[in-house]
């Protein structure tokens, strides 16, 4: 079981959606959309900071600082597979923040 000050959290809510860390699944009016696990981890990031900027770098090391190889191209190419299965509710998205990052914008 989570207390609050469990570092991992299992669940998030993203609008109308929600976010199953542990299952690599967003849920949203009864259809569940997989995840892959790097797909799970680059919105993980977001989630634990929603509307706030996150930089690119930070990302990059976060998810790729144990394969060894951090691929410019990949981070941009998880967020385009993220913002299509973030697409069932418009009230999320994923941003651009030129020159620094990206921003998970959750609007209500």
């Amino acid at each position: 079981m989570s207390t609050p000050e469990s570092r991992h959290t299992d669940m998030f809510t993203l609008g109308s959606m929600s976010f199953d860390t542990e299952a690599r699944k967003l849920m949203i009016n009864g259809n569940t959309i997989e995840l892959t696990r790097t797909e799970t981890r680059v919105l993980r990031i977001f989630a634990l900071s929603p509307n706030k900027a996150i930089d690119r770098s930070q990302l990059q090391k976060e998810i790729w600082e144990d394969v060894g190889v951090i691929v410019g191209r990949c981070l941009a190419m998880f967020i385009s597979k993220l913002r299509k299965k973030l697409e069932f509710d418009p009230n999320i998205k994923i941003v651009v923040i030129r020159g620094k990052g990206y921003k998970l914008e959750i609007s209500s």
